[in-house]
């Protein structure tokens, strides 16, 4: 399988299904190279709907170019496995949705990059 048909298969998933629906919504224009859950946090932040930590914000930019297995894995998902953030279906607009989504990212941050919110860092 190949990028392109990875990422569209991630984009299947429930929880892109209903990011790409906010983003519809909100007349964004859908980007087929890229996680429609992360576009639509990215979305919020440039918007300004929700503020975050500088290294998040980056983070998420640089989301927007990662290739399909190294999204997987940052947000670890085994195979077959859904993207869950908790509290994504109960969200009601943009803004909220987004917050899931990027809670769970830096829930994610501190496990995968060890000095982040260290004291030391």
């Amino acid at each position: 399988m190949n990028d392109g048909d990875m990422i569209r298969e991630l984009n299947r998933m429930p929880v892109n299904v209903k990011a790409r629906g906010l983003l519809e919504m909100d007349g964004e224009e859908v980007r087929e190279e890229s996680l429609h859950c992360v576009h639509a946090a990215l979305y919020a932040i440039k918007r300004g709907e929700v503020i975050v930590e500088m290294d998040v914000s980056e983070t998420v930019t640089a989301m927007m170019t990662w290739r399909p297995p190294r999204l997987a894995n940052f947000l670890m998902l085994r195979s077959g496995e859904d993207y869950e953030p908790p509290g994504w279906e109960a969200a009601a607009d943009l803004r909220e949705f987004a917050e899931t989504v990027l809670d769970d990212i830096e829930a994610k941050m501190v496990t995968h990059f060890p000095y982040y919110r260290s004291p030391e860092a």
